[in-house]
């Protein structure tokens, strides 16, 4: 396999029962086939950009569980996936996301 991480991490802030709460992601992309691991990041900027309004605009008592968690992820990974078949790629190419970090404050 091939890890894509996508550095800096993300750190997005939103609203959390009138309180302004803190995100930091750090993520990483894996996939076997080096075409896509050039698409991922030739494209960096979409990538992050897309990823960033998925995460900003989460509630903090979602993301506080694990099935929101997962939820996230899956989201993310979809993104992931459609930048790369808009690019021509294969998108089931992109087999995984993976949260390396999750902070939340």
């Amino acid at each position: 396999p091939r890890y894509i991480n996508l550095d800096p991490p993300f750190v997005v802030n939103f609203e959390a029962e009138a309180a302004v709460r803190f995100l930091q992601v750090t993520v990483g992309v894996m996939t076997r086939d080096p075409a896509i691991e050039t698409i991922i990041k030739d494209n960096d900027p979409r990538v992050r950009n897309d990823m960033l309004m998925i995460l900003s605009g989460q509630n903090y008592a979602a993301v506080s569980s694990s099935a929101g968690k997962e939820e996230l992820r899956k989201r993310c990974l979809e993104a992931a996936r459609a930048i790369v078949k808009e690019m021509q790629g294969d998108p089931r190419k992109v087999e995984a996301l993976y949260f390396t970090s999750f902070v939340m404050q």
